[in-house]
């Protein structure tokens, strides 16, 4: 038998454990793209105030509640009791606003009358305050110029009516292809794992004493198979590098990936396959038992996965971890794809941090092969 069918039947005879770990990808990476998937777009809700005015013959007081109804939602359903405290609390009332007698009357003269406010605690609290606040700091500076009521009310009111025009630079939605990123991210433990699993499996099949006692002795040779060895190895890795990429396309969707931002996706994740069958060629010059390759595997598919963000995004992780993470190769294979997703322009100057990041996987499949070799010259004599 040659060494090539020795190799593809190897394969397939562990081709339970590639669909294992497809299973996995395919379920939990759903499950995962769920569960980070976000949105830019956002529907503006007024938050629910309570006003309770006891200036209402005022024209201030007046121009404030209408400035409020523009911008909130004003109830009458709450007394100043207990059932408003209990709006408050539970965050159906964002803010209840006491307005004291002559408040009109005060402002327009310069006093600077306090409103007395109970907010709720949430953010919707605060932004209803924001509102408050930003109607009596107008009053109050237009009060300085010497004004009655009604020339102030004018220059709040007109003042108050200018809205500020928010242009959105950025042209991507970047929610669009977090789908994506977080496919490839959590590929990360299904790459490392098949990878890693069938071809430490299968350099321990041709590593194992015996084999290669056998082999030292006969007419076969040992650089040619080393080599038929590597090529298949890559020929494999490649194979399912190519899986992944079609398992993405039906997971994420087929418009998600067919463009720019999808075939650097590809690339990124050919890198990364290069890198974890460096990791599995220098893993088998150590590992002699095929017993010890699930262990082995499980500390760096897990480990890496755990501490470079693909299971948990890397902004939810502690600064140490992400700093212990830069030692290993996943870190970069994540983090170029969690850079692809906000890309606007596809110049040199846009690419090259992704670029980094793949130059510095490709520097540790280099680091690997060097160190591999190394170990591999000193096992060349069997005891």
């Amino acid at each position: 038998m040659t060494v090539s069918k020795a190799f593809w039947r190897i394969v397939l005879k562990n081709i339970g454990t590639i669909v294992t770990y497809t299973v996995i990808l395919v379920v939990f990476g759903s499950i995962n793209m769920n569960s980070n998937s976000t949105t830019t777009q956002f529907e503006a809700k007024k938050p629910t105030v309570v006003i309770f005015n006891h200036d209402a013959d005022g024209a201030l007081a007046k121009s404030f509640v209408d400035y409020m109804e523009k911008h909130t939602e004003i109830s009458d359903e709450y007394e100043n009791d207990d059932k408003l405290k209990d709006a408050l609390f539970y965050e159906t009332v964002a803010v209840a606003v006491d307005i004291p007698e002559n408040f009109s009357t005060d402002l327009a003269a310069g006093n600077n009358p306090e409103i007395h406010m109970q907010s709720s605690a949430g953010y919707v609290g605060e932004l209803a305050k924001v509102s408050v606040r930003r109607y009596l700091m107008m009053a109050q500076s237009y009060a300085s110029l010497d004004l009655n009521e009604s020339e102030l009310v004018a220059k709040v009111e007109k003042a108050l009516s200018k809205d500020t025009i928010v242009e959105v630079k950025s042209k991507v939605d970047s929610s669009k292809f977090l789908r994506a990123a977080t496919y490839f991210n959590f590929a990360n433990y299904s790459i490392l794992a098949c990878v890693i699993t069938i071809i430490c499996l299968i350099m321990a099949s041709f590593n194992r004493l015996p084999v290669r006692k056998r082999n030292l002795v006969s007419a076969v040779n040992i650089k040619r198979m080393n080599a038929v060895l590597l090529r298949n190895s890559c020929i494999y890795s490649g194979l399912m590098w190519l899986f992944y990429l079609v398992v993405g396309f039906v997971v994420v969707g087929f418009d998600n990936l067919w463009n720019t931002y999808g075939l650097l996706f590809a690339i990124n994740s050919f890198v990364f396959c290069v890198c974890a069958t460096c990791i599995a060629y220098l893993i088998s010059k150590f590992v002699q038992k095929s017993g010890a390759i699930n262990g082995i595997m499980n500390v760096v598919a897990l480990g890496s996965s755990f501490l470079c963000g693909a299971f948990v995004p890397a902004e939810y992780l502690p600064a140490g971890v992400l700093t212990f993470a830069h030692v290993l190769p996943s870190y970069y294979f994540i983090d170029a794809n969690n850079k692809i997703i906000y890309l606007e322009n596809f110049d040199l100057a846009s690419l090259w941090p992704v670029i980094l990041n793949m130059l510095i996987m490709a520097a540790f499949c280099v680091g690997f092969v060097i160190i591999a070799n190394i170990v591999s010259k000193k096992k060349q004599k069997i005891a």
